[in-house]
């Protein structure tokens, strides 16, 4: 190859250390890296009944007037996709009470009859709370309290 031993014996040295970083790097990503990192666009799969209450969070009774001038008392369950999903949803809970009470102002007593209405307010919480969502996205919504007057 070259004439020089010297110089070979650096080559040779030089391309081991770097065949050792390369191999490190990819160790470190597939074995050392969250499992899910921000902005993940992982697919969502269903979850056990343990990973429904370990991934839930209650937004607590929420009461607010209709736009026929009527009030409602409601209370959401909202279930995420993972523990980071949950960790974000619990600090995002005043945002998160802020867009259910803008929801429910632009409602009357009539779209909120029958299932297909609470289908609908289920449909627009989720939609609504998944785009102020980083980490984690919403994947249940289920109404746990509706008391209309």
């Amino acid at each position: 190859m070259f004439q020089n031993k010297l110089l070979n014996m650096a080559l040779i040295m030089l391309i081991g250390i770097t065949l050792l970083g390369v191999a490190a790097f990819f160790l470190w990503i597939y074995k050392f890296a969250p499992t899910q990192p921000a902005n993940s666009t992982q697919v969502v799969q269903a979850l056990t009944a343990n990973e429904m209450v370990e991934f839930s969070v209650e937004t607590g009774e929420i009461t607010t007037n209709l736009l026929t001038n009527n009030f409602v008392v409601v209370q959401f369950t909202l279930t995420t996709d993972g523990k980071y999903g949950k960790e974000e949803l619990e600090k995002r809970m005043p945002q998160v009470r802020q867009i259910i009470i803008k929801t429910l102002a632009g409602l009357t007593l009539d779209d909120l009859k029958g299932t297909e209405g609470l289908n609908k307010l289920e449909a627009k919480v989720l939609n609504d709370i998944s785009s102020i969502m980083q980490d984690g996205k919403i994947v249940y919504v289920s109404t746990t309290t509706l008391k209309k007057t």
